[in-house]
């Protein structure tokens, strides 16, 4: 007979940051990858937010596998097998983060940015879910909004939230119809009326369309 058991045990994961956390700093990003990429190259598509006011927080999926090719590494933030066990040490992993990153400062000295990335959407929302941090924008990018997440999850939002969800035309995951319900649902939970952009392009985070979008914070 096959028997499963489990164990607890102390780990180590990583995250990355981009540029520094200073008494100009007036807005703190935590971002999340997509699948199979990693924390420390997602951050550089954020070099274009300005250096003097950004702080990025870039979260890493527990889960690290060789691509195809087996030279390069990717993460993934989980998978259907174990879902209950991945998502608390998800939760855990990110409540670590929140109290590493900003070296003992205030969460309200800031406004907060949260976006989430393809598989990284899901994480970005829990993230914001679990930790109860009142972000001032949460960016669905070409990703999913967590099933089990409701109303309740987001009452501690201050009514000046805002919520996007982004989309390449020619995403080769998402139609405008499939990720207009995840944007739906997202809005649903949040009590946020959503802005929805497109933008001529595939399944990525373009660094262009990043920027527009954050001069019109």
């Amino acid at each position: 007979m096959i028997g499963t058991r489990q164990v607890s045990f102390e780990t180590t994961a990583p995250y990355h940051t981009l540029y520094e956390l200073t008494e100009d700093t007036q807005y703190v990003w935590i971002v999340c990858h997509g699948y199979g990429q990693l924390s420390e190259r997602f951050v550089r598509q954020f070099q274009v937010l300005d250096a003097k006011t950004n702080f990025v927080i870039s979260l890493q999926g527990l889960s690290r596998f060789y691509l195809p090719g087996h030279q390069k590494v990717g993460a993934s933030w989980m998978t259907k097998e174990g879902r209950e066990e991945e998502l608390l040490n998800q939760s855990q992993y990110f409540a670590a983060v929140l109290k590493d990153c900003l070296d003992g400062q205030d969460w309200m000295d800031y406004k907060v940015n949260l976006l989430g990335f393809s598989q990284g959407a899901s994480a970005i929302c829990r993230l914001a879910a679990h930790s109860r941090l009142d972000f001032a924008h949460l960016i669905l990018w070409a990703g999913s909004f967590p099933s089990e997440l409701s109303p309740e999850s987001f009452a501690h939002l201050s009514e000046g939230a805002r919520v996007y969800g982004v989309l390449g035309s020619e995403d080769s995951y998402y139609t405008r119809e499939l990720f207009g319900t995840e944007v739906s649902r997202l809005s649903a939970a949040t009590g946020c009326i959503p802005v929805e952009v497109t933008y001529d392009g595939g399944h990525e985070l373009r660094r262009d369309v990043l920027s527009t979008l954050v001069s019109k914070f």
